[in-house]
């Protein structure tokens, strides 16, 4: 990590849609005010792939990557969420943003992931003490306000990669909502967080977990982490699939909605599917899009509550540890990420991950 008596380290620059990704060199700074974390495994999420085809914008040049786990590579004076001392060789797991704590959005609204000053892994231009501010790169430097947690011994990098987007994001969703035993769901979308949305809806008490989406790999796969219910929307119409989940939930239609899928028909079918009195909880239009429009009458006579939510609050992320170690024997989290790939192969890594014959791709910064 030294070039002439100068620490440095590689990030994987991207310059825009249709420019190959360039791996480089950037000199490292020493500060105790900031975390140098060095980059165990990162995977490439659904918004890093809107980003790259263009579907979501970015201010370029820039260093993609925010779920992440690493290892503390540097002394430091800032400390764990839980005022715990961090140490070099601590493997940690970070929020996906900053939060100022004092500003109206993280007091008065209790959104700290909409914090006046919040700062963003992942999405920030790669700009003077910016540089490693993304997790494709072997190492990334973490801001004060960032929540960081130690991760168990006995979780494996692999289990916690996706955590501080995907299953945070989706256990944020679910507490917001609200879960109950006994309910039936029904979830649009089985890429990792609706995989995630399966298995934790059925630690909360669902029997009825069914999930939607066109990809057979994907559909299997959810089967693995609880869900009840496959229904792939390329063979079956979304007029079938509300009669089989009238059929499941004796004529009443479905109790809580998830929507992880950002599919345009998905706000529409997931109305219809509902029961009266039923929730909808929309987490994956992630990007700019057209207006969708759906049968507002039956969202007012079936008295549904529709619910947005984006990103976390940054104490679910513990959470999400504890559901990971609590869980970890029971379903197979590692099994979802397809490939590890090298830093200096990260364009066909995205190659990869578009081709969606696989739930995660991940890169490894040192992996052979």
């Amino acid at each position: 990590m030294s070039k002439n008596g100068q620490k440095v380290t590689q990030i994987a620059l991207f310059h825009g849609v249709d420019t190959p990704f360039e791996v480089c060199e950037v000199p490292v700074r020493d500060s105790t005010n900031t975390v140098l974390v060095r980059v165990n495994l990162s995977t490439i999420c659904g918004s890093d792939l809107h980003t790259v085809s263009g579907r979501r914008g970015a201010d370029v040049p820039c260093v993609l990557g925010h779920e992440a786990v690493g290892t503390v590579a540097a002394p430091t004076e800032l400390r764990s969420a839980e005022g715990k001392p961090l140490r070099e060789g601590d493997r940690i797991v970070w929020s996906l943003t900053t939060s100022c704590g004092a500003c109206h959005y993280c007091v008065t609204k209790n959104l700290p992931q909409k914090c006046e000053t919040m700062f963003k892994y992942g999405h920030a231009q790669c700009v003077g003490e910016d540089a490693l501010s993304g997790g494709f790169a072997s190492h990334i430097e973490l801001k004060a306000g960032t929540a960081i947690y130690h991760i168990p011994d006995v979780i494996k990098d692999a289990e916690a990669a996706p955590i501080n987007c995907a299953l945070t994001t989706v256990i944020n969703g679910l507490e917001t909502i609200g879960t109950y035993p006994g309910e039936t769901a029904i979830i649009h979308g089985a890429g990792t967080l609706g995989i995630y949305a399966a298995c934790y809806l059925r630690e909360q008490g669902y029997d009825i977990v069914a999930i939607v989406d066109k990809n057979t790999h994907r559909l299997q796969m959810a089967e693995q982490f609880g869900a009840t219910h496959i229904l792939n929307a390329d063979i079956t119409s979304a007029e079938d699939i509300t009669t089989i989940l009238k059929e499941i939930t004796d004529g009443r239609g479905i109790d809580l909605a998830v929507e992880v899928s950002g599919a345009p028909s998905a706000l529409p079918d997931m109305i219809k599917w509902l029961a009266i009195g039923g929730r909808c909880l929309t987490l994956g239009y992630v990007y700019p899009l057209e207006n969708i429009p759906f049968n507002v009458h039956q969202l007012v006579t079936k008295c549904i509550n529709l619910q947005g939510v984006h990103n976390y609050h940054p104490t679910v992320l513990k959470t999400a540890l504890n559901f990971i170690e609590n869980n970890r024997t029971r379903y197979p989290f590692a099994e979802l990420i397809g490939k590890v790939y090298p830093l200096s192969e990260i364009g066909n890594a995205f190659a990869h991950a578009f081709r969606q014959d696989v739930i995660r791709i991940a890169i490894a910064p040192r992996a052979n």
